[in-house]
């Protein structure tokens, strides 16, 4: 039997996200790399887009997202431009694995998290890891 929650969250499929392995995919850790995410709706009408810079050389790993954010509610427009920090660790045949460090505070406190992807969910401006938004999974919200 299924357990149900009456408090539903936010999800991550709801969000726009950024993730490793789709910057992996796309050849961007290979030196410094810049490119366009677009999102699009069913229609194929884009609906958000993000530059993303990666940088892998120097000693400093970084992403850098570039991108403006309307509150719908508003209109207000922010324009953000933010480096977000990134690690490896090695793997056991040997290369190394990418990882973003969580750029969003709680409470005053870094995360400082390491993850895989990062999520901008709706309402949100800065893109953080799924603990830093309290994001949840779509499955845990069926019975």
């Amino acid at each position: 039997m299924g357990r149900r929650y009456f408090d539903k969250k936010d999800t991550v499929e709801d969000c726009r996200s950024v993730s490793i392995a789709f910057l992996k995919k796309h050849d961007y850790f290979c030196g410094c790399r810049y490119g366009l995410i677009a999102w699009t709706n069913w229609q194929g009408e884009q609906t958000a887009s993000i530059g993303v810079t990666v940088c892998t050389t120097d000693g400093e790993n970084y992403a850098r997202f570039q991108y403006t954010n309307t509150r719908r509610s508003t209109g207000v427009k922010t324009e953000c431009d933010y480096k977000v920090r990134l690690v490896t660790t090695p793997c056991h045949l040997g290369g190394v694995r990418w990882w973003f460090i969580c750029p969003l505070s709680r409470n005053g406190v870094p995360c400082g998290r390491r993850v895989g992807k990062l999520y901008c969910p709706p309402g949100s401006i800065y893109y953080g890891c799924r603990h830093c938004h309290d994001l949840s999974y779509e499955s845990r919200n069926e019975s």
